[in-house]
């Protein structure tokens, strides 16, 4: 059967609604009732009555195949947001909106650059001989001709439309400043009054907001954006001041200068009771300051103050907690309490070993079967029984332990949200999205494309073709095949694989973490030469003078 389960239990749902009741009488339906609101649109009589000329038109429009028309006509707009970011990231990089830098360079530099030159047209009168694809043609094969995009839409889940899509969308908003400018180079009038008039930042950081809002209440996971896109913001407000005030040498360098050490009068102060040694302040852009406990506190006042002290990123977090806020209230207002415990709560503690590629899809299948048969022993015993079953539960590694992977993805975020986010955001969801699917406890195929969106986004500044890169891919790829093929002998042919499986799931969780290493050890920064090229370096608190002038 090619068609999901999930897509039935929307139906279900959706038929729920249509005869005045309530989404959650339907068991396992664990989304928002607009979703189900929807998708009761055939149902609908006034819908119905509306005649359609064709055939096809009625078949498609009804109410068993409305879901995966619109879910495959979402999945279609995702893939246009795509094509359109990366043109958009194209012309921005292009050679001729970046003009050559005006610092002199040794000799001996330039001589190399010379031959480097030579070497890059050598090269490229030979790729002319050959015939490559359109860069549209490219565009279209991330995501469009994607077959496992593809596959999840058709077969009806909901992901391209009630998560993919907003969050698409938010990065569009919020990504726009960066991708508008070129650095190192003096926007056209008309560039330059767009960030500063027809569109001001403050307007995209509200706009992105209630996007942003709209998604976590769809589906929790966006939550994990929150911090990166507020960084974003943050240093786009900076950029946008300093142009204002440095209009006639606008650059990289100059638009970030206030971004680089921003703190207040009043947290200079606090920084003052440190009293950071000569070296440390004139040592530059270096990354987090593990030695220097001092620097530390002194950082953190820095990013409280870059935060939530910057209007752009305070509106954009208000704007997100509104509407998310006010879409629950909504739900919960029709529905009852059910529509927050089953819609929002219940995704921060869901546990499932079916179908599930985690690791951690053994404890939990070993952890319910503890529970399973302590249950029966009550059932069999009686209220005496009741004292053992509480031990096991608490004693279960579902309790204290259920925790423990959140601390690798809690580092991971915190390191992309501060240290990539306010300079490249689309690799900074990129990783946060990986990472987190790698390390959740619960991983599905529809899962992979909360980051597979994300990848055409970043995949210009991924060095594809280093040995690293492409060892890390084979490897990944054998992973894949070894799990699908234990997998296999457990759900088609019965076999007792379970310890086999778990293994290659182990595998496949290294092989993810080491793809990611190498992601982030070959990571390309291309439009940023004050910074360092590896990624990290938002943890600067300042730099010496000398540099910035």
């Amino acid at each position: 059967r090619y068609t999901d389960v999930d897509y039935d239990v929307f139906t279900d749902a959706a038929d729920h609604i249509a005869h005045g009741r309530s989404p959650y009488a339907r068991h396992t339906y664990r989304y928002t009732p607009f979703l189900a609101k929807l998708l009761a649109l055939p149902l609908d009589h006034k819908f119905n009555r509306s005649g359609f000329s064709s055939s096809v038109m009625r078949s498609l429009l009804s109410a068993k195949y409305f879901g995966k028309f619109l879910f495959c006509i979402a999945d279609a707009i995702c893939g246009y947001i795509i094509g359109l970011l990366r043109s958009r990231q194209r012309a921005s990089n292009s050679p001729d909106t970046q003009p050559h830098s005006k610092i002199k360079q040794p000799l001996q530099k330039q001589q190399q650059k010379s031959q480097q030159k030579q070497q890059i047209d050598t090269m490229t009168k030979i790729q002319a001989r050959i015939p490559t694809p359109s860069p549209k043609l490219i565009d279209a094969l991330w995501w469009l001709y994607n077959p496992l995009a593809i596959n999840i839409c058709t077969r009806g889940s909901a992901e391209s439309l009630i998560v993919l899509l907003p969050v698409l969308t938010t990065v569009a908003l919020a990504d726009m400043c960066r991708n508008t400018i070129p650095p190192f180079s003096s926007p056209p009038s008309s560039q330059r009054k767009w960030i500063q008039g027809t569109f001001p930042i403050r307007l995209r950081a509200c706009l992105t907001g209630i996007l942003h809002g709209i998604g976590i209440h769809a589906k929790l996971y966006p939550v994990i954006y929150t911090v990166s896109i507020m960084a974003a913001f943050a240093r786009q407000e900076q950029q946008r001041i300093m142009t204002t005030k440095k209009s006639h040498m606008i650059n990289e360098r100059s638009r970030d200068e206030g971004w680089l050490h921003n703190l207040s009068d009043y947290l200079r102060i606090m920084e003052n009771c440190f009293c950071c040694a000569p070296s440390l302040v004139n040592d530059g852009f270096g990354g987090f300051p593990w030695k220097h406990p001092s620097r530390i506190v002194t950082l953190a006042a820095l990013w409280i103050e870059r935060l939530f002290f910057t209007l752009s990123s305070v509106l954009f977090l208000t704007f997100s907690i509104g509407t998310m806020a006010f879409l629950t209230h909504i739900s919960v207002y029709f529905y009852g309490r059910v529509a927050l415990e089953e819609g929002l709560l219940y995704h921060f503690q869901r546990v499932d070993h079916r179908h599930n590629y985690s690791m951690y899809w053994y404890w939990i299948y070993l952890s319910r079967g503890r529970v399973t048969d302590a249950m029966k022993q009550m059932t069999l015993n009686g209220p005496w029984a009741s004292e053992d079953f509480t031990k096991t539960e608490s004693s279960s590694p579902m309790g204290f332990l259920g925790y423990i992977p959140l601390i690798p993805q809690i580092v991971v975020l915190g390191f992309t949200s501060l240290g990539i986010a306010p300079y490249d955001l689309t690799l900074a969801l990129f990783c946060q999205t990986f990472a987190f699917v790698a390390f959740n406890k619960v991983m599905t195929a529809q899962y992979f494309t909360w980051y597979l969106c994300l990848l055409p986004l970043c995949a210009d500044r991924i060095q594809w073709r280093s040995k690293r890169m492409i060892s890390s891919l084979a490897f990944l790829l054998v992973s894949i095949v070894t799990w699908l093929l234990t997998a296999f002998t457990l759900e088609m042919l019965g076999w007792k694989s379970h310890r086999q499986v778990w293994l290659a799931s182990v595998l496949f969780y290294v092989s993810n973490v080491n793809l990611l290493s190498a992601i982030l050890n070959g990571y390309k920064e291309k439009e940023n030469t004050v910074f360092m090229s590896t990624p990290g370096s938002g943890w600067a608190t300042r730099t010496s003078k000398s540099k910035l002038s």
